[in-house]
């Protein structure tokens, strides 16, 4: 082996030992782990997401977790968009200004496509036809599963 591949090796295997550390360090320490549950007291782990869950506490959709309304029903694509929005709000939070979150396109579609999932018993398919492509439903019903 030469000189070169004898010093770049543990310098290699250092690096990875350290970013493997430092991740499972941060992991346990934001409680990352929790996000990977239903419990809707995960999404307090982030501080701006306190005004969040009061509302929703309070509100008529309480019985519903948070991912009953912001992740898809297919369990694939429920940990797609966690793991999305978890490194969005990761991101947002190491390197960028954290005061708000806003709900981005994709995940609005999200929300849309449960309110209708959820209440198509409820509504004609003349109703969801016509208010499909104009307005969301929570532009109407704001306030149901927590302020915006």
């Amino acid at each position: 082996m030469s000189n070169l591949k004898k010093s770049f090796l543990p310098l290699l295997f250092s690096a990875i030992g350290i970013l493997l550390g430092v991740g499972i360090y941060t992991f346990i320490y934001a409680k990352g782990y929790s996000y990977m549950s239903d419990d809707p007291k995960a999404c307090v782990n982030c501080h701006l997401m306190r005004e969040n869950y009061s509302s929703w506490n309070a509100a008529s959709h309480r019985d519903i977790a948070c991912n009953g309304c912001h992740t898809p029903d297919n369990i694939i694509r429920k940990y797609l968009v966690k793991a999305e929005n978890g490194f969005n709000h990761s991101w947002a939070f190491t390197f960028g200004p954290p005061e708000v979150i806003q709900i981005k396109s994709r995940s609005s579609n999200v929300v849309e496509d449960n309110c209708i999932r959820c209440h198509k018993e409820t509504l004609s398919a003349v109703f969801i036809q016509t208010h499909k492509n104009r307005q969301k439903c929570f532009t109407c019903h704001q306030s149901v599963g927590h302020s915006f």
